[in-house]
């Protein structure tokens, strides 16, 4: 079972648990590693934008975007 990120731990003057803390550092690189992964199944755009862009050019940066967006919030 995956470690879960409880924010509500470590109260302030609470005494340290060790394992405590090693399940929170283990959810966080968790969810880094999620990220990561999600980030590393885009693929490159692969535009040469024209001087002036056409109005193709910045759709297809606009859908990049929103792909980055959709990824990470997935």
């Amino acid at each position: 079972m995956a470690p879960i990120l409880d924010p509500s731990l470590r109260a302030d003057y609470s005494p340290l648990s060790r394992g405590e803390l090693r399940g929170q550092f283990q959810a966080i690189a968790g969810m880094f590693d999620d990220i990561r992964a999600k980030l590393i199944s885009l693929t490159p755009l692969g535009l040469s934008v024209s001087n002036p862009p056409t109005q193709a050019e910045v759709q297809a940066l606009a859908d990049k975007l929103d792909e980055l967006i959709n990824t990470v919030n997935a």
